[in-house]
């Protein structure tokens, strides 16, 4: 095993496996609390090699070993208190990336990645999607899992990579007027697209948490929430430009196929175009969290507690809509707090009573 810089101890996984456990049985008296100190002295040396996001993911000169040594240094100069943990995040490969091991190509921008399709217009009667294990693109994903398992071996949690909704998928064969009108003019192919999508979805989905197992600690996805077992956050982005009837035809079926085949799946509900659709995902018994987003546009200072109160009166656990930007919690958070989760909280280790005020507040001890 390669020599670890990485201060996370077997009694930390097993505290974090207690903690989750709990928050999901709905035993966890406090919201789950990541908190990151960064700027520790680290025992190795720093790295030279780039680390992987949107403008670097697609760029084969760069090795999985570079990305992964480049993270491992940015891991040795942190440390993680309350419900953090070291996750090697690969969303830099982009939102929806399925669609690049279906065919489709990755271009990479400063802030995203976007996936252009074989070609302009392809009928959607003509779209046959299989699974192609030679991917080049699969294979560059897979490589990076490599890396990054023969490096860690566990000790890191190595995140999911964004699969993407199947309607997203979908979109970015067909483009998103050409889908809308599909779903008037050509429902049926679009119920056989989204069939298909949908089962080569987990054929990938699985075969990239197996390859993990043997060793994995863990699981987690782009948000970092934290598994025992595979989870996933779902989500369709597509949904924001169809009303409910076309989601009850269209998604609300594969969400919750989906989100029975998973341990513990989330929605991610991005833009208020999707308030029409929360009664339906609400009755999804098994999408355990909804994601609130409010999307671009929308001012943030908007209050949307009559929406979280509703999510949260019907026992669905709520992420990242209870926090100020000065960290502290908000009133609708203390009411419920047992069912919110919060983002990753980053602070300086040179200011060390900060990140334990930070703590305190939930009752969690940080020792910086």
């Amino acid at each position: 095993m390669n020599e670890s810089h990485i201060h996370f101890t077997d009694e930390q996984y097993e505290q974090l496996r207690k903690n989750y456990r709990k928050w999901w049985n709905g035993e966890l008296e406090r919201p789950i609390v990541p908190i990151i100190t960064m700027g520790h002295e680290s025992s190795r040396e720093p790295s030279k090699n780039p680390t992987l996001q949107f403008p670097t993911a697609w760029d084969f000169s760069i090795s999985p070993e570079q990305f992964v040594d480049a993270h491992d240094w940015h891991f040795s100069t942190r440390r993680w208190h309350g419900d953090g943990f070291p996750m090697f995040p690969t969303t830099a490969f982009g939102p929806g990336v399925l669609a690049a091991f279906l065919g489709c190509t990755p271009v990479g921008a400063p802030s995203t990645v976007w996936f252009q399709p074989p070609r302009e217009n392809i009928p959607i009667e003509e779209l046959h999607f299989e699974y192609d294990e030679n991917n080049p693109y699969f294979r560059r994903v897979m490589n990076v899992y490599e890396a990054a398992m023969e490096k860690w071996h566990g000790q890191v949690v190595v995140g999911m990579v964004d699969m993407g909704g199947v309607m997203d998928v979908l979109q970015s064969f067909r483009g998103a007027e050409n889908l809308l009108m599909d779903l008037y003019d050509d429902p049926d192919e679009v119920l056989r697209c989204v069939r298909e999508i949908q089962e080569l979805w987990f054929v990938y989905y699985n075969k990239i948490n197996a390859f993990m197992a043997p060793e994995a600690r863990g699981y987690s996805q782009w948000y970092n929430l934290y598994g025992e077992e595979p989870g996933y956050i779902l989500q369709s982005d597509f949904s924001y430009m169809i009303g409910p009837d076309m989601f009850r035809t269209f998604v609300a079926p594969e969400l919750a196929s989906s989100a029975a085949r998973m341990k513990n799946a989330v929605y991610h509900m991005d833009g208020i175009g999707q308030i029409p659709h929360l009664d339906q995902l609400l009755a999804i018994k098994d999408i355990k969290g909804i994601q609130w987003v409010h999307g671009s546009g929308t001012p943030e200072l908007t209050n949307w507690d009559e929406l979280l109160e509703k999510i949260l009166a019907s026992g669905v656990k709520l992420l990242s809509c209870n926090q100020r930007p000065d960290g502290r919690p908000t009133e609708l958070s203390k009411k419920n707090p047992g069912q919110h989760a919060y983002r990753d909280w980053y602070l300086n280790a040179g200011e060390p009573d900060k990140a334990k005020a930070y703590g305190a507040q939930f009752g969690i001890e940080v020792n910086v």
